[in-house]
């Protein structure tokens, strides 16, 4: 992992025998991204998660596991684990890595919130002119003329005998 990280981008990496570890090193090191596996010794992934979001609640994780499933995923989303990510696509944990330490990803708890609004680009279109009931976008000097009996007027309204 460490190879496949250095050669995707310049970030400065540490690392931790165990979960119990990472927990202890979290707050002193406050680092930008945490990456943790499922299945380390001493405490697994998936407890380090825990009680590491409660210690650092800003902090993203991600779990890279090759123990991957829906379940794990649901499991690890509720401690706090934003991705996760099976170690068969390694790929993917580069593309994880880079969008979790985007600049505009450090917004990320502003951006999902409620009251946040995307831009949302406009179409350039013409305005529509108005159909009048002369069938025209041009306003008529002639009083509507009333409509035969049983057709309907541009409303749909029927006259009224």
């Amino acid at each position: 992992m460490r190879t496949l990280l250095e050669g995707a981008g310049s970030w400065e990496i540490l690392e931790v025998e165990n979960g119990q570890q990472a927990i202890a090193k979290a707050p002193e090191l406050k680092p930008n991204l945490i990456i943790l596996d499922l299945v380390m010794p001493v405490m697994d992934g998936l407890n380090a998660a825990r009680q590491i979001s409660k210690l650092l609640p800003d902090t993203p994780m991600v779990m890279y596991t090759m123990h991957w499933s829906p379940q794990v995923e649901v499991e690890a989303q509720k401690v706090g684990v934003r991705s996760v990510v099976a170690k068969s696509d390694s790929s993917l944990l580069v593309s994880t890595v880079q969008q979790l330490l985007a600049p505009e990803s450090s917004s990320w708890q502003a951006a999902t919130s409620p009251t946040a609004t995307p831009d949302i680009p406009i179409p350039d279109a013409a305005p529509v002119p108005p159909v009048l009931e002369n069938g025209s976008g041009v306003p008529s000097d002639k009083p509507a003329e009333s409509s035969s009996e049983g057709t309907a007027d541009a409303l749909g309204n029927r006259p009224v005998n």
